[in-house]
Parts: structure tokens; sequence; C-alpha cells
């Protein structure tokens, strides 16, 4: 399953409204989980914004724990982005690059964005419900 950033910000982040249920939710799921390389640096990204750089350097070693396979940004994932991005105006470029990597893999999406349930091909697992 690909784990969106929200859903990895949940986990490393000190306080956030979603640790806990995702923290269950993840409990219950026993398949490989897997996220890219983007949404190490979209965590950067968050973390540099709100909380400074000392938080934000410590991204990877607080992945680690998660278990998390980390996929490469490749040129495939980028073509699939890229039409992703030119099918659904809605979506950001982020967003296109982590649907790209959950379409191509074959993996249904963890995350809490419904905006991903009007993309074809793409099956969203909402932490929300069970």
């Amino acid at each position: 399953m690909y784990l969106d950033t929200d859903i990895v910000l949940s986990q490393i982040k000190e306080r956030d409204w979603l640790k806990e249920i995702v923290k269950r939710k993840l409990s219950k799921i026993d398949v490989e989980l897997k996220t890219s390389a983007i949404t190490i640096v979209e965590c950067q990204i968050v973390l540099f914004r709100e909380e400074g750089r000392n938080e934000a350097v410590k991204v990877m070693e607080r992945i680690k724990p998660l278990g998390l396979k980390i996929l490469p940004l490749t040129e495939d994932v980028l073509i699939k982005s890229t039409e992703l991005l030119a099918k659904y105006p809605k979506l950001n470029i982020f967003d296109s690059i982590h649907l790209a990597h959950t379409i191509l893999e074959g993996e249904r999406i963890l995350s809490t964005d419904r905006l991903f349930d009007e993309v074809e091909g793409v099956v969203r697992v909402d932490p929300l419900r069970d």
C-alpha cells in the first residue's frame, strides 16, 4: 500500500490530529508499505515551514522506523505524473507524483485526500473509515 504525505506526516510529527487514527489503521494493514522519495521532500518542506530546519533534517530518521519502501522518482513516474496533471486540473504536482507511483505500482493509496477518488485507476483507502 502506498502512503500519501498526510499519512507519513501524521506518524513523524510529534503532534498530529491523525496520529492515533493512522497508527490503528496501519496496525491492521498486512502488506508492504511504500511511499515516494518525493514524500520525503514534501515532509521536509512542511516541517521546515511549520517547525524549522531542525525538525526538517530529522525526517529520514523518523521515517525509518515505519519500515517504508521508498520508491525512486523515475522517468516513468514523471511521464505518468504529467499525464495525470493534464487530465485532472485539480491535482497539484506532488499529488500527481503520488498517484503516478500508486498506479504504476498497482497499489492502493492510504490518504485523506478525497480528490484522489476522482482519478481513474486509483483506489483510495480512507484512514477515517473502517
